[in-house]
């Protein structure tokens, strides 16, 4: 009896490794998915950040609030798919993952933020407030500088981990 129980324990401990591997590998695929919706968010946030900025250049204000609001909007998206990610992970235990997605979860709070400068620029555009209005614009412009470096750095960590990034 004892010389049954020693190859259903290896049995049960082979399934058990299986089985984790295989989690391990779906969360991995998981976040493969996911950060190719985070960066889907990212562009369409940036492309129409771009476009505010080139409607607020042009005067056209209430065309600049719509682009805002979009890119609020796909920035808002990419930071909640970021959540979901990093939560994956932690659950990896991978620090390099969870380096990634904090990384992009900061780069995210601060196009947020630089949208949100540039949307509460318009107003004072439209009221000929210049003072306050560059305020605000020279926030938009700060914080997306930062996420840009973030961004450089977020590359970096992958450029050094190629092995674990598609």
């Amino acid at each position: 009896m004892v010389n049954m129980r020693k190859p259903t324990l290896i049995l049960a401990l082979l399934i058990l490794v299986a089985f984790s591997s295989g989690c391990i590998h779906s969360e991995v695929s998981r976040m493969d998915q996911l950060a190719s919706n985070i960066n889907d968010h990212l562009k369409g946030g940036d492309s129409y950040y771009n476009q505010a900025v080139a409607s607020t250049n042009r005067f056209q204000y209430d065309q600049a609030l719509t682009q805002t609001n979009n890119a609020l909007n796909e920035f808002d998206l990419g930071r909640s798919t970021t959540q979901e990610a990093l939560i994956y992970a932690r659950n990896s235990g991978k620090q390099v993952y969870i380096d990634y997605f904090q990384l992009t979860l900061q780069e995210l709070d601060l196009r947020l933020n630089a949208t949100s400068e540039l949307k509460m620029a318009i107003p004072y555009l439209q009221g000929n407030e210049t003072t306050s209005a560059n305020k605000h614009l020279d926030l938009a412009n700060d914080y997306m500088k930062s996420s840009v470096d973030l961004a450089t750095q977020k590359s970096q960590l992958v450029q050094d981990n190629m092995a674990l990034f598609k």
